[in-house]
């Protein structure tokens, strides 16, 4: 077995249990670890985009014959995230490469900040679910997925926990479900103009797997407010990472 895919289980294997605990992060993990292996940029957003993408439809598929997943939200999310996606891979060619870490860091901080200060019980529905932000929000989810390789569930998860009724376990479900079809999305125009390697990806997407079946079970183990917090810890933790990485 070559170092690569042994690198790669490892990698998609954190990325699955991440994103199966909390519904994101993962990518936000991946990527870091993907330029660590001296791909270039532009491909290690691209790979990115395809691991993270089939992790998330493994993880979401179980959940959504739970009923976990809300698919209005799925929708909404899609329908603006997709196209926001193109845009972010177009743009990408012309920010230069510190400014976009910079306003990627900050947000993701602000999200974390946000997240721990609004962590409660699950709620168990009755709030009104608003369309316009959601849209909003999907938009932005697709802009710094084709900018930045990553799922966007950093972003989805607290819009949907603010702006629909769902619980922190139901927010993580249909979070995976938009990171499917968005990144999914994503992967596909990468692949039009590159190929990556077979190795990389078919370690990625086994290990993913395996990883975020893994995920859903602790999920399903832990209360809403500490997967929360949890959330929180981990957005602050590799926005850092990633900083440290290439800024300093």
């Amino acid at each position: 077995m070559s170092l690569l895919l042994l690198e790669a289980l490892g990698i998609g294997s954190l990325l699955g249990l991440l994103l199966g605990l909390t519904g994101a992060g993962g990518s936000l993990v991946a990527l870091p670890l993907l330029l660590s292996l001296h791909l270039p940029l532009r491909d290690a957003i691209g790979v990115s985009l395809g691991a993270v993408a089939l992790t998330a439809l493994v993880g979401a598929i179980p959940r959504a014959r739970q009923g976990q997943v809300a698919w209005l939200p799925v929708l909404l999310l899609s329908l603006a995230g997709l196209p926001g996606n193109a845009f972010g891979q177009w743009l990408g060619r012309f920010v230069p490469e510190a400014a976009l870490l910079v306003a990627f860091c900050i947000l993701v901080l602000w999200s974390a900040w946000r997240l721990w200060r609004s962590a409660e019980l699950p709620r168990a529905g009755g709030g009104p679910l608003r369309s316009l932000p959601l849209l909003a929000i999907g938009l932005g989810v697709g802009v710094m997925s084709g900018l930045m390789g990553v799922g966007g569930g950093f972003l989805v998860v607290p819009a949907l926990l603010w702006f629909t009724p769902l619980s922190m376990l139901a927010a993580v479900a249909t979070s995976m479900a938009v990171i499917a079809l968005v990144s999914g999305g994503g992967f596909l125009l990468y692949l039009s103009h590159a190929h990556p390697s077979p190795s990389l990806l078919g370690g990625l997407a086994a290990g993913g797997a395996l990883g975020v079946l893994l995920g859903n079970q602790l999920a399903l183990r832990l209360g809403g407010p500490l997967l929360q917090r949890i959330f929180a810890l981990l957005l602050a933790a590799t926005s850092l990472t990633l900083a440290g990485q290439k800024l300093l």
